[in-house]
């Protein structure tokens, strides 16, 4: 009696079909885990990012309201984008958005409470910790911190109009499509190439050493697809806020520069930890990808940007005089 290897099996017309069945269901549990979040959930999105203040959500406020409708009014949105954007209290010291102004479902933007303190006596009362451990605002370390969470309102401003126009596109939806396209091309690629080269005659150690490379090739491929739509739209969103005028260009030197500090300190303050996330410069550690633009050049950009104009009103004095 012969027996069939169970790994045999995949290679027979119902083994395939399953094989196709599940590569397409995976593919589309992956873009449905991209794509709910910013659609159907945005809700549950926004609960599970929310802060909390002895259980319950904080909501945001007023001042923060206020500057809020303020910054809609600088990106001059239509009325119905207007409704799609709900601002909110977010856990932590970063800015957060989630959904797109293209979709019905709306938009979430979150603004962090940092944007509320004054002076350090906002800061000691908040009762801030590194680690579960109390920070010595008197120290080196927390100083630079201090003043890296306490930012001016034009800088305020700043911020929340760069995350609304972080929602103003189509970048929810392209990262939805990316795992599903890659996993078909991975499933595709490697089903011609079992045909071309006939591995299905072959040891399964052979088609094994195919799939680790081409599945390796359609994970980097989607990782560079993502990095590359998240690069692109946070350049295009740098240039819209450059077109608001010379202050806002100023007030983006200034907000990377203190988010550049903040994460000095926090180096500083949590270690080992804080050195395997953050480096000298204040830039965020990543391994071998470049899911965003770096903070240093994001700085750097803004500050050519307003070199430009300083240069412009240079020249435009020197033609006055003459």
């Amino acid at each position: 009696m012969v027996t069939r290897k169970p790994i045999s099996w995949f290679l027979t017309d119902q083994g395939r079909s399953v094989s196709f069945a599940l590569v397409t269901g995976t593919g589309l549990a992956l873009t449905a885990a991209k794509f709910l979040p910013h659609t159907f959930f945005l809700d549950k999105y926004k609960e599970f990012v929310h802060n909390y203040t002895d259980g319950k959500p904080d909501p945001l406020p007023r001042e923060l309201t206020e500057r809020y409708k303020q910054c809609l009014d600088i990106l001059k949105l239509p009325d119905v984008h207007r409704k799609l954007v709900s601002p909110f209290s977010v856990f932590g010291f970063d800015l957060f958005h989630a959904g797109s102004t293209s979709s019905k479902y709306g938009v979430a933007v979150g603004i962090p409470v940092n944007f509320t303190y004054k002076s350090v006596a906002d800061l000691e009362n908040a009762d801030i910790k590194v680690n579960q451990k109390k920070i010595d605002w008197t120290s080196e370390a927390g100083q630079k911190l201090a003043e890296s969470l306490i930012l001016p309102e034009r800088v305020q401003q700043f911020a929340i109009c760069r995350e609304t126009l972080m929602t103003q596109n189509n970048k929810v939806q392209y990262e939805a499509t990316y795992p599903f396209l890659c996993m078909f091309f991975v499933y595709n690629l490697t089903t011609y190439l079992n045909r071309r080269m006939n591995l299905y005659a072959g040891p399964a150690s052979m088609r094994g050493t195919l799939y680790s490379i081409v599945g390796l090739f359609g994970v980097g491929t989607y990782f560079l697809l993502k990095d590359t739509t998240e690069v692109y739209y946070e350049t295009e969103v740098d240039k819209s806020l450059c077109a608001l005028g010379r202050e806002y260009v100023e007030a983006g030197v200034i907000f990377y520069d203190k988010i550049l500090k903040r994460n000095q300190a926090l180096r500083e303050l949590m270690g080992a930890e804080g050195e395997k996330k953050y480096s000298k410069l204040g830039n965020e550690n990543f391994f071998l990808r470049q899911p965003r633009i770096a903070l240093v050049h994001r700085k750097l950009y803004f500050e050519n940007e307003l070199k430009k104009l300083e240069t412009q009103d240079d020249e435009a004095g020197k033609d006055l005089l003459e």
